[in-house]
């Protein structure tokens, strides 16, 4: 009887621990909870500040390329607050209606999980920022974007990349302040090239010199590309080139021919042939085995009721 209720009782005082734990968890989630959520007062003087910075596409640009770098991993691609780290949507209807001088100072002094970027970012860095978050929610502010063609040279003197970005009607009118990007081919995905942001100039070109001690195929190939997207005003155009730029890839094949562990089947250490087959051969040589005996046994039991 007391061995029972001893039972009984150290069960409840474990429930109880258990009940304690998760209560505490969840008081812990329900204050982070209201952390993020929590008032975030803004002087009338920093809420009344006006965006310097002009909607224009050479800024929204350095707005995004920030947005990029800096902000994405929280908040998302898409700003929606889905990123890595779960953080405030900042295109829903309550943070837009924020003074672009609120949101300034919100991105400036920062809070809890989230930096300050003053001594991370400009001023008008940071005003770009926030023209861009606007943007994203309300594009009115810009006209419809235009089809723009793409053009590749290259030098060979010294290695080098020059895009030639123009209108894409016969007039082939160059496109100034367009952000074009730079990429080399690999085998799963593209390497960036080039600075974050590389505009035009008033000929509509801009050049990029190609990077060293970079891994072609077998030849030295590699396949160069230059794009223009997620731009603004201009919609998606790319185009790519192949030169003769890459170190050339060797393999060694006479490690690679050898009989080894990382060889393919054909190329299996013997040891490792032996072992594996012979624990094949032995395993199905005991259900062998065993089989026969099972039927020695049945063969044996009809001549003993016989007998």
């Amino acid at each position: 009887m007391n061995k029972a209720f001893r039972m009984k009782s150290l069960t409840t005082r474990k429930m109880v621990k258990i009940t304690l734990l998760i209560s505490i968890i969840l008081l812990t989630c329900t204050q982070n909870a209201k952390s993020q959520v929590k008032p975030w007062p803004v002087s009338a003087e920093d809420a009344g500040k006006i965006n310097p910075i002009p909607v224009e596409l050479k800024n929204l640009g350095i707005g995004r390329n920030i947005f990029t770098r800096t902000c994405v991993a929280c908040h998302g691609a898409k700003a929606d607050g889905k990123g890595l780290i779960p953080s405030a949507s900042l295109i829903d209807e309550t943070f837009q209606k924020q003074s672009d001088g609120s949101i300034f100072f919100k991105i400036n002094t920062g809070r809890d999980k989230m930096p300050p970027f003053k001594g991370m970012l400009k001023e008008d860095e940071i005003w770009s920022v926030v023209n861009y978050l606007r943007i994203l929610v309300n594009r009115s502010a810009l006209p419809p974007a235009k089809d723009v063609n793409l053009e590749i040279s290259t030098g060979e003197e010294i290695k080098s990349i020059t895009a030639y970005v123009h209108s894409a009607d016969s007039a082939k009118l160059p496109f100034p302040e367009v952000d074009v990007h730079f990429y080399i081919k690999r085998d799963f995905g593209l390497m960036r090239i080039g600075e974050l942001s590389n505009y035009t100039g008033a000929d509509g070109k801009v050049k990029v010199v190609f990077p060293e001690k970079i891994i072609g195929d077998k030849e030295g190939n590699v396949t160069v590309l230059a794009k223009v997207e997620d731009n603004f005003l201009y919609n998606n155009s790319e185009m790519a080139v192949e030169r003769k730029w890459g170190e050339q890839m060797v393999t060694e094949d006479e490690k690679f021919n050898q009989r080894a562990l990382w060889g393919s089947r054909d190329k299996s250490p013997v040891w490792l042939l032996l072992l594996a087959n012979g624990i094949i051969v032995g395993i199905w040589g005991v259900i062998f085995y065993v089989i026969y005996n099972l039927f020695r046994i049945k063969k044996t039991g009809k001549i003993f009721i016989k007998e």
